[in-house]
């Protein structure tokens, strides 16, 4: 009987540790997110990825006007990024990359809420780390690490006070490192001036986009706030455990032909689904391609072309994308449920 008391007692007493543990990180992400946004700073970012190291600036101005944020190439190939509120222009040399290379690059820090992952336990799990040193700040280590392969994971680099991450770590469910994001040198709280955020590059190719972040950060705005999503007759028949649909938008490609875009999220991952019409003669096999840890599913289903995207396993971008098929009432149950949400 007393080793098995032993571990009744020990159950009891570990268990408030995990739940405080799970607390206490979304409070500290609370606080970074809160840093990313209205803190103004500059740094010397490095980029790690399949081997590949990046040297990047980042000048970050929060004031009344709202956000404006430029990241620059130090070394490499040139790429200028400008960010003004939610919109984004890439300014890339003309053998430049994909466009969906650009998008995905255009905000180096994450924008995550604490409040966004009440709805994600099923695919995480928190843990408070060590205190470490990083860029010359002391830093508190927040875990976040997915439950299933559907999912990465993740540790941040907190800086104490002030919350402001210093280093990021992105990594798949058996803890293998896909890519890091770390401050060599930064000053925060400094005074930015406008010729700081001005471009440099001169370029004949400039790529525009939206960020996703507006769209996730719906459950920030007041219902008030909120626009209402359009029909669609779409529908991923299977997705993995955690994720819901977010935002839907409707509009046309360069040929005129109409475009639907679908964005999930768990909380922390997301994803978006694209359906674009396609001619009756044309003809494509399901192919998967890879951009360090984004995946990218393209395939066909009826007469549409459907593609998968996201910072997320190649599991998840095929599970959704073969079976992505036109469920009129279910889709449209599902996307007005969303936009009451």
């Amino acid at each position: 009987m007393r080793p098995l008391l032993g571990l009744v007692l020990i159950a009891l007493l570990a268990a408030p540790a995990k739940a405080d543990d799970a607390e206490q990180v979304q409070i500290w992400l609370d606080r970074m997110a809160r840093a990313v946004e209205t803190l103004n700073y500059r740094g010397t970012l490095v980029h790690v990825r399949d081997g590949q190291i990046d040297t990047l600036r980042i000048i970050h101005r929060a004031d009344e006007e709202g956000v404006r944020e430029r990241i620059f190439s130090l070394d490499g190939e040139q790429r200028e990024i400008l960010r003004n509120g939610s919109k984004v222009r890439c300014l890339l040399p003309d053998d430049a990359g994909s466009i969906v290379e650009s998008e995905l690059t255009s905000r180096m820090l994450p924008l995550l809420p604490a409040r966004r992952f009440n709805h994600s336990q099923q695919g995480y799990r928190f843990q408070l780390g060590s205190t470490e040193r990083v860029a010359d700040h002391d830093t508190q280590v927040v875990e976040i690490l997915p439950n299933d392969g559907f999912r990465y994971g993740h540790r941040f680099w907190l800086e104490t006070q002030t919350g402001m991450l210093m280093r990021a770590v992105l990594m798949d469910q058996y803890g293998e490192v896909l890519q890091q994001l770390s401050f060599a040198d930064v000053e925060l709280g400094v005074p930015i001036s406008d010729a700081e955020l001005a471009p440099t590059m001169v370029t004949s190719r400039s790529l525009s986009a939206t960020l996703d972040a507006q769209a996730l950060g719906d459950d920030i705005r007041s219902e008030q706030q909120r626009p209402s999503m359009p029909r669609q007759s779409w529908f991923p028949r299977r997705l993995p455990a955690g994720f819901r649909l977010v935002a839907v938008e409707q509009g046309v490609d360069d040929k005129g032909a109409p475009l639907h875009h679908l964005l999930y999220s768990d909380g922390l991952a997301s994803f978006s689904v694209y359906l674009e019409e396609r001619d009756g003669a044309e003809q494509g096999d399901s192919r998967i391609e890879a951009f360090g840890p984004v995946h990218v599913y393209t395939g066909p289903a009826d007469d549409h072309t459907i593609t998968v995207v996201g910072e997320v396993p190649l599991q998840t971008v095929k599970l959704v994308g073969q079976d992505v098929r036109r469920e009129l009432a279910r889709a449209r149950a599902d996307t007005e449920q969303a936009a009451r949400q």
